[in-house]
């Protein structure tokens, strides 16, 4: 059994998966620092709508605010935000601690390639290729590494964001709520004002053809009896 795994992993076979544990485990140290830096040159030039993660942020940020009448701590926001940032389903922090598995377990191979070439016999220049691979590859990662900077990167990015939101998007926000706040109370001042106006003139103008309906006539039954009775006479007189 164990000569057929040897036989399995064959000389070249264990260079390739070698070069692809550390070349995947670089990129996405590159990703990493790409990522970053996108989001770190957006805040730089406030044109984060050009961002859709900048635009996740902000759109969260300004349901919670007016939700909840403000944010009253931006910088814990935004170490929130930054912790749930996913790309392919995995988190910053993630990628960064999987890359450095994926380059442990390039070395890791590539020691197993040695060790399958000491016990096949092979010669020093048949398993140098090994030690190449190894020493470059780990030069590039910790180089890589260095220039992501990832904690600094993601320092940099914090202090950007928070900026951001307190002094732009935080005060346009409060600006609107004062602007709503004083067209509501324009609102009810005007609305006061009509109530009262309707109070003051309405009845007055709903009198006047009451008195008219109610009003009293000039005589009296009996005294319209007698007037009639009069005429018939007068007019019985003439005739």
């Amino acid at each position: 059994m164990a000569n057929e795994v040897m036989k399995y992993f064959d000389h070249s076979f264990i260079i390739v998966l070698t070069l692809i544990l550390m070349g995947i485990g670089i990129l996405y140290q590159i990703a990493i620092g790409v990522i970053y830096q996108k989001m770190i040159q957006a805040t730089d030039t406030l044109s984060g709508m050009e961002n859709k993660l900048l635009v996740q942020c902000k759109e969260r940020f300004v349901n919670s605010y007016k939700l909840n009448g403000g944010v009253p701590n931006i910088p814990v926001f935004v170490d929130k935000f930054i912790n749930r940032i996913r790309v392919l389903g995995m988190s910053m922090s993630f990628m960064k601690h999987l890359s450095g598995q994926l380059m442990l377990a390039g070395v890791f191979v590539a020691g197993f390639g040695v060790c399958k070439g000491i016990v096949e016999g092979r010669g020093f220049i048949n398993l140098l290729p090994f030690y190449i691979i190894s020493l470059l590859g780990i030069y590039l990662y910790l180089s890589i590494a260095s220039i992501v900077d990832m904690p600094n990167r993601r320092r940099m990015l914090k202090t950007n964001i928070t900026d951001y939101l307190e002094n732009t998007v935080a005060q346009r926000l409060e600006h609107g709520l004062m602007e709503k706040e004083k067209l509501l109370w324009e609102l009810a001042q005007e609305k006061d004002a009509n109530i009262i106006e309707k109070e003051i003139f309405l009845p007055k103008e709903e009198e006047a053809p009451k008195t008219e309906k109610t009003k009293e006539p000039v005589f009296s039954a009996e005294e319209t009896r007698e007037l009639e009775e009069l005429l018939r006479g007068i007019i019985a007189n003439k005739v």
